[in-house]
């Protein structure tokens, strides 16, 4: 039921501009953890993350995100005690920052509710049409 609600509401989505979701590639499947992760192109957008947030919670939509941590930064990474052969730490992870800047999260519907998902997507869809007014906020 995951699966088939979060495709329901991000094929709908992802057909506004500057929004995409994660891809997998063809030999995997996508795992939901916590919430639906959206990517946004904030500067396509011409938005900040927030004013987006603030708009979508305007309508309803419980939005969110949250920065990854950076596994190569954790303190266990550097401290030898760990390692009977220490970790090569790489200076930064390809991606990371990049996701942390252009996500957002909402929320997995885990029952049917077609009337919920078409409640988000209205909300998107009715941001979207007004984010050149949101621009200047």
């Amino acid at each position: 039921m995951v699966a088939k609600n979060i495709k329901a509401m991000n094929s709908r989505l992802t057909q506004l501009p500057g929004i995409t979701e994660p891809r997998c590639r063809r030999d995997q499947v996508r795992a939901y953890y916590h919430a639906n992760m959206l990517m946004m192109d904030f500067a396509k957008l011409g938005l900040s993350r927030q004013v987006l947030l603030n708009a979508l919670k305007a309508e309803g939509v419980r939005a969110s995100y949250w920065d990854y941590p950076e596994q190569h930064k954790l303190k266990i990474y550097s401290e030898a005690k760990w390692w009977h052969h220490p970790p090569t730490i790489p200076a930064q992870m390809p991606g990371n920052a990049w996701v942390n800047a252009n996500h957002l999260f909402v929320p997995i519907v885990y029952e049917e509710a077609p009337e919920l998902i078409d409640q988000y997507v209205r909300a998107f869809e009715k941001v979207w049409a007004h984010r050149g007014e949101l621009a200047g906020a």
